[in-house]
């Protein structure tokens, strides 16, 4: 039988289904989390959805999904105007997605009386730990649900680049926890607050591979200026451009290097295939990597 070429239709339409029910898995563990387990105890998360929580412990009546969904309104018209939509048509679709499944399990609970557990530490533990399965599963495939993420990304890039983004997000979760604590004058809260946001880092770290290591693509095209450009201003990563030769031809080839986190991995693929189906790459595993935009030099 022969074997299946990647470029097929078939195989296309495999790659589509698989993401369409990556983002479906993740939406439902993002709703799990807090319909069962964070927004019954009132665990404020950071970002959109600890702000979310916050507001829906005065306003009850309103699902939580619904303020995540107008919360990230703005930030991402925001976001659109900078970055256009072609980078961020990912994002849009996490929003809608996460959100709607958000309500559908909020209405869930409401209707059947379905409570797991309101025990704080085990809400804690449990929240954070399927709502990082749910967003790292996402960002596996490039989708970021907005939030605290994307305006960090847009502060650095705009306002303060001397932060990285990944400080700016901390501060900003940070913000929003001690910000509902003193309004809802739950300053035990606070504790869970940070046990959950950790359990959350070492699921998405653990779907995602770890943050220590990365993905390093060898990218043979004769578009390989239009490619670099691409991962430049897309993923605004580095690339390395070597010399190299055709084993059989003989002719001058431009390899690129590329070593990128590895929920980056399924965008540089899609570029990489946007702007030369015909490119050849080879990818790997770097176990870590240190240096400007990952773990600083130790």
């Amino acid at each position: 039988m022969p074997k299946e070429s990647k470029g097929s239709p078939r195989a296309n339409t495999k790659d589509i289904y698989s993401e369409i029910f990556t983002v479906i898995l993740g939406s439902i563990l993002y709703g799990v989390a807090v319909a069962f387990f964070l927004g019954p105890s009132g665990t404020v998360m950071g970002g959109a959805t600890g702000i979310a929580t916050t507001i829906n412990h005065f306003v009850p009546q309103i699902p939580i999904g619904t303020f995540i969904f107008i919360i990230n309104v703005p930030i991402v018209l925001v976001g659109l105007k900078i970055y256009g939509f072609k980078m961020l048509w990912r994002v849009v679709v996490a929003v809608i997605t996460t959100s709607l499944a958000t309500n559908g399990f909020e209405l869930l609970v409401r209707a059947v009386d379905i409570s797991v557990t309101h025990e704080p530490l085990l809400c804690a533990i449990m929240g954070g730990a399927v709502l990082g399965a749910g967003g790292g599963l996402m960002l596996s495939r490039g989708y970021n649900t907005g939030g605290s993420d994307l305006a960090a990304v847009m502060i650095h890039k705009s306002l303060i680049k001397s932060i990285s983004t990944g400080r700016l997000i901390f501060s900003l979760d940070i913000v929003v926890v001690v910000g509902s604590a003193l309004l809802t004058k739950n300053y035990a809260g606070i504790i869970y607050s940070i046990i959950s946001i950790y359990a959350y880092s070492l699921a998405v770290d653990y779907i995602i591979d770890g943050n220590k290591t990365a993905k390093m693509t060898f990218i043979i095209s004769d578009k390989y200026d239009d490619i670099s450009h691409a991962i430049f201003t897309e993923l605004e990563r580095g690339v390395t451009i070597l010399d190299g030769q055709g084993g059989y031809s003989g002719a001058a080839k431009h390899v690129i290097l590329c070593v990128v986190k590895p929920h980056e991995l399924f965008i540089v693929k899609a570029l990489v295939k946007r702007v030369d189906p015909k490119a050849f790459m080879i990818l790997t595993d770097a176990k870590e990597v240190m240096g400007l935009g990952f773990e600083a030099i130790e």
